[in-house]
């Protein structure tokens, strides 16, 4: 069994105060941290990293997903050094990576036919949902309560709700602003909707059918832990989209290159409008891209909608996207082999654990994707989340909370946020995969012991 050991995180706390004196909030990201837990980055070295107290752990964040080959790939690190030593940074002119790098996508994704560059999967979505108004000449977007599709004024609404307060009897169309200081005028734009209810997205286009440009969807919900589609609801989604003139966006930010090498269109046999990219095609480095159909992409290729950005295609992020879509390619089922059986073997194994130990729980994964959900006292009987409420109906802050401590103390790290999901690399091997379910197992029993000794069980 893993061994709990003590956690010092001293020198992580004094560097974080240090920060904090010139950087607004002690970071530049307001999901990286959690306050409490202030914890400062060493180094990085395939699937694990060290904190500045020294600190060793299997990492499950892995940077919010693009490190798929973990941390310091060593191809895509030589070419990015070799980019830059060789050939610059940035320049007025493409290059000879942006049709590398752009012929490997349009052949990899199936709903792709051109593709433009960004730097975000916050810019890609502004860029993608801007183009669909232009092509259909309408003004609202919709999308899903629950989920994350950037942080600006447009988009950054009905992320993670206090819905049940506001609404307690049923759903509502009406965005919430996700932040302070959004316009509300943003609102007049968007619609939301219910992942996986078909009644509820029939609803909204018979009562806004000719105003909705697009529905903006991940296809895999996963900015609440992890929710898979119904089966045959992307395709309803397509067919309702097409029957009313609307455009299909697919955000596939956490999903493409992930999930297969054609991301989530590729498993799902259901082809998007546009799709927009980013995290696993930089593998590290901050690279982006939207594309779609040759028709809708027509408007971009004949500059009739605005789209830019002075780091677009950079040297630097083409150098290490080219080499992540050529190892993609070039390996794939070796690749996803391994994503898959690691990823569904540690995120059962997870569940299982927890469930001996006493902590009800669901667990719910697409390959190298998952996440746990605790279950609160008093939570419905269920046996899987199928959107944002039930999710929020069943979830267990406290339990995730005191779980993600006890991981920590035994070497395992994964976000601290109860509605984050977990990622694996194809630098996860039997070792960490056997490390981290006896890490589960232990701090399980451990997490179920205080509940009982506290009266909460």
């Amino acid at each position: 069994m893993a061994q709990e050991r003590p956690l010092s995180l001293d020198k992580s706390r004094a560097m974080f105060d240090r920060i904090a004196h010139s950087i607004a909030g002690g970071e530049s990201s307001y999901a990286r941290l959690k306050k409490g837990l202030e914890l400062c980055f060493e180094r990085g070295e395939g699937s694990r990293f060290w904190d500045v107290d020294g600190n060793e752990y299997i990492d499950y964040s892995l940077g919010y997903g693009p490190l798929i080959f973990g941390h310091n790939p060593k191809k895509v690190t030589e070419a990015v050094v070799q980019a830059i030593t060789e050939r610059g940074s940035v320049a007025t002119f493409p290059y000879d990576l942006d049709y590398q790098v752009g012929e490997q996508l349009v052949r990899m994704v199936p709903g792709v036919d051109l593709i433009r560059f960004a730097n975000s999967g916050t810019e890609a979505t502004m860029a993608a949902a801007r183009l669909a108004r232009a092509y259909t000449g309408r003004g609202k977007i919709v999308q899903m309560e629950g989920g994350y599709h950037g942080f600006s004024d447009t988009h950054f609404w009905s992320s993670h709700p206090e819905v049940f307060a506001e609404n307690p009897k049923g759903y509502t169309e009406v965005p919430q602003p996700a932040s302070s200081g959004i316009p509300a005028g943003y609102a007049d734009a968007l619609l939301i909707g219910q992942y996986n209810d078909r009644e509820n997205m029939e609803a909204l286009f018979a009562a806004h059918g000719d105003d909705i440009a697009a529905v903006l969807v991940e296809p895999i919900q996963a900015n609440t832990g992890i929710i898979p589609p119904e089966p045959g609801y992307l395709e309803f989604l397509r067919e309702i989209t097409k029957r009313h003139g609307a455009l299909l966006i697919f955000d596939e930010v956490i999903t493409g290159f992930r999930v297969a090498p054609g991301g989530a269109q590729e498993l799902y046999g259901v082809l998007p409008d546009i799709t927009t990219f980013a995290k696993a095609l930089g593998a590290g480095f901050p690279i982006a891209a939207f594309g779609g159909s040759r028709e809708v992409m027509g408007m971009e290729e004949r500059n009739e909608v605005m789209h830019g950005g002075t780091y677009t295609a950079n040297l630097i992020a083409l150098a290490a996207a080219n080499v992540v879509l050529t190892e993609m390619r070039e390996h794939r089922d070796e690749l996803w082999g391994r994503l898959n059986s690691h990823g569904t073997q540690v995120a059962l194994g997870l569940g299982d654990a927890c469930r001996e130990a006493g902590l009800p729980n669901i667990v719910q994964n697409v390959g190298p994707l998952w996440h746990i959900f605790f279950a609160k006292p008093g939570a419905p009987q269920i046996t899987k989340i199928r959107n944002y409420r039930e999710a929020l109906a069943y979830s267990s802050i406290d339990v995730f909370d005191r779980f993600h401590t006890a991981m920590m103390e035994r070497g395992v790290y994964f976000h601290p946020y109860h509605f984050e999901r977990w990622f694996i690399s194809t630098a996860h091997d039997e070792r960490d995969v056997q490390q981290t379910l006896d890490a589960a197992a232990d701090a399980a029993e451990a997490v179920a012991r205080d509940l009982k000794a506290e009266g909460n069980s």
